[in-house]
């Protein structure tokens, strides 16, 4: 039984042995990294600091793979997104996606799904962007994760917006804008009049985008445990400013910027988002005759330049052209929006690129056809493209599907072959094993079988034993009784006549006369048959006295002799005549007949001699019996002892005698054992 319940933990290990373990987190390590995400979230502080702990929490997580450090990989992801750290941003999500799909995670997929599709989005490419939005979309409404999935339905809105598709971002928006509400999701709740007033304003709808911007700041209110409330208010702020600054309420929008950059020191916690409320400032300044605009704009665009953000730096290049157009310096003007024009050429910005165009004209007027022919040739060129793209992202969306679908089909027809293969994979060892057991098992019931007729047989020939040894005391009882009866002879019947002939004789000293010695000559041949009776007594005397000596030596002779009808052992038997057998317990004679039984049947069964001696002696009080052979030994060191020879040190011991045996490869094998007589 034992054997069976080995083998089969035995398959059940091999059958595992290929799973890998992983490196998981340390509760310590667990709260470090906690403790380094939280400080990497505190806008209170500085972009540096910010990322310098988004870096130690990120080292932390170095090569582990586990659940719960994709996790904390995803909250990296997004402290690095946060500082501006888009490349790091961009492997860590792609490193997630590949983790996740190893693992079968669906909502830890969804996520880096989404975290690509933001960095795709980012950079303007807007395609991939897209892409990457449907397919985490997907995911998340199958495994139920409505909430987020309206975050990603949000995003791919933006996409339509920055692709001037205004109604259909506008229809989008509205169908999150109403889920959001219901699940009283505030913060997409926010960011949907935001996108509303960009949507309103696209279409030239001003009042309407002020009225959703200013929705959207009274919603922000309710933000305040948000990280990023100050961002938020300030935004809002932001988007209401450049929208007066197109109605020409300059003043109005100076006050709404001024509000916007009260709300936190951003130049040092976001320096980015500074950027932008600088350039609203600035330029509401500027358009009110004020002078410090030029620094302002000069600040702005050497921040842009050390954050390297194209979106800035034009944007403020923009406005310094302007600024020194209005100051007729046209050299100054000409550089700036020269370098606009190229710049938003190459990074495909166009909106900026239209702008650059018609500052050009104004500024170089010799050349004004050729700006504005671009400008026009440019402006239907997008105008084409918007018209021939505004179904290609619902294109996208139903060619990715078909895609998602295809593979879903691949991925099932997949899992079919490997559960198929899997089944029968796990039938074939089903089948080996129970083939095994059943060998194990029938192995272990003729073992058994081997075992109960070796007992059996033992047990046979122990009774047979005791039965000899019943006879021989039986016999020995009746030595005992003939020799009462001889002594009894000899003292009743030849004692008692020769008494009687000595008392006969006896006259022989008083008289000599012929008579009386006639008389005794009669006397004389009764002793000659007195002499008969007593040689007659004498010879049976004698021959029960041998059989008295011999009787257990004669066993072994038997014993042997059994043994010599059926193999060709040459057997050798030295027997000790000074050993009172009579004075040894039965017990101790029966315990030595079995050992001497169990010895030369192993001899004759396993060693493969041609010659054994018997040996049993007397000295210092001791019966020693020894049995050797010139057999092909064992090498006792490696070979585990059978059952045979357990039954001998057991014999031997129930007789408190020693037991040893010595062999050696190719030397034979020596039994001794030693009994305290």
């Amino acid at each position: 039984m034992e054997k069976k319940i080995l083998l089969f933990f035995l398959i059940m290990v091999l059958i595992g042995c290929n799973r890998k373990e992983e490196i998981t987190l340390s509760k310590s390590e667990k709260s470090e990294i906690n403790t380094l995400i939280e400080k990497s979230n505190d806008f209170k502080l500085s972009k540096t600091s910010r990322l310098n702990f988004t870096k130690e929490a990120y080292k932390l997580l170095n090569g582990k793979k586990d659940s719960v450090s994709i996790g904390y990989l995803l909250k990296v992801a997004d402290r690095f997104y946060n500082v501006g750290e888009y490349d790091e941003f961009f492997k860590i999500s792609r490193n997630i996606y590949q983790l996740s799909i190893d693992k079968k995670d669906s909502i830890n997929i969804a996520k880096s799904l989404s975290n690509i599709a933001d960095y795709h989005f980012f950079y303007f490419k807007n395609d991939s962007a897209f892409t990457y939005y449907v397919k985490a979309e997907k995911i998340y409404r199958q495994i139920g994760e409505n909430k987020i999935s309206n975050i990603i339905l949000y995003n791919k809105a933006n996409i339509l917006l920055y692709e001037n598709n205004f109604s259909q971002c506008e229809t989008d928006i509205i169908k999150v804008l109403k889920r959001a509400t219901l699940e009283n999701d505030v913060r997409l709740v926010y960011n949907c009049y935001l996108t509303l007033g960009k949507t309103s304003r696209g279409m030239g709808n001003n009042l309407t985008a002020i009225d959703y911007y200013g929705k959207a700041l009274s919603l922000a209110n309710k933000l305040t445990n948000d990280p990023q409330y100050s961002i938020l208010k300030a935004q809002s702020l932001n988007y209401i400013a450049i929208v007066l600054q197109e109605e020409g309420l300059f003043s109005e929008a100076l006050h709404k910027s001024k509000r916007a950059l009260g709300y936190d020191d951003f130049k040092k916690s976001e320096p980015h988002f500074f950027c932008y409320l600088s350039n609203t400032l600035a330029y509401s300044k500027f358009k009110l005759g004020d002078g410090d605009c030029l620094k302002l704009f000069n600040e702005t665009l050497k921040i842009g330049d050390s954050l390297e953000s194209i979106p800035v730096q034009l944007t403020s290049k923009l406005y310094l052209s302007e600024y020194y157009l209005s100051k007729e310096n046209l050299d100054r003007a000409f550089f700036f929006a020269d370098d606009v024009r190229r710049t938003a050429h190459q990074q495909k910005v166009f909106e900026d690129e239209l702008k650059a165009l018609e500052l050009l004209a104004k500024i170089d007027p010799s050349n004004d056809s050729a700006y504005n022919k671009r400008y026009i040739t440019l402006n239907d060129s997008l105008q084409d493209v918007e018209r021939a793209t505004r179904n290609k992202f619902a294109r996208i969306e139903f060619e990715t599907d078909e895609i998602t679908n295809e593979k879903n089909i691949a991925e099932a027809e997949k899992e079919k072959i490997s559960a198929q293969r899997w089944m029968i994979l796990g039938f074939s060892l089903f089948f080996i094993v129970l083939i095994l057991l059943f060998y194990v098992s029938r192995l272990q019931r003729s073992r058994n079988r081997e075992l109960r007729h070796l007992q059996q047989q033992q047990e046979a020939n122990q009774e047979i034993y005791r039965l000899m040894l019943n006879q021989q005391q039986k016999i020995e009882e009746g030595k005992q009784i003939e020799k009462r009866r001889i002594s009894k002879e000899l003292h009743d019947g030849v004692m008692g006549k020769l008494t009687a002939i000595r008392l006969n004789l006896f006259v022989l000293g008083k008289k000599n006369d012929p008579e009386t010695i006639a008389k005794c000559l009669e006397h004389v041949d009764e002793i000659q048959n007195i002499e008969k009776e007593i040689r007659k007594i004498s010879h049976d005397l004698n021959h029960n006295l041998f059989t008295d000596a011999s009787d257990f030596v004669q066993m072994v002779n038997n014993l042997v002799d059994n043994i010599k009808g059926h193999s060709p052992l040459n057997f050798r038997i030295i027997a000790d005549e000074k050993i009172d057998w009579n004075a040894i317990n039965s017990e101790v004679k029966m315990q030595v007949y079995r050992i001497l039984q169990e010895a030369l049947h192993n001899i004759e069964k396993y060693a493969q001699a041609r010659n054994v001696c018997v040996s049993m002696t007397e000295k210092d009080g001791c019966l020693n019996v020894s049995i050797t052979d010139d057999g092909i030994g064992f090498d006792s060191k490696t070979i585990k002892p059978g059952i045979g020879h357990k039954n001998m040190k057991e014999r031997a011991a129930e007789i408190n005698s020693e037991l040893t045996i010595m062999s050696e490869l190719g030397k034979g094998t020596q039994i001794n054992l030693t009994i305290i007589t």
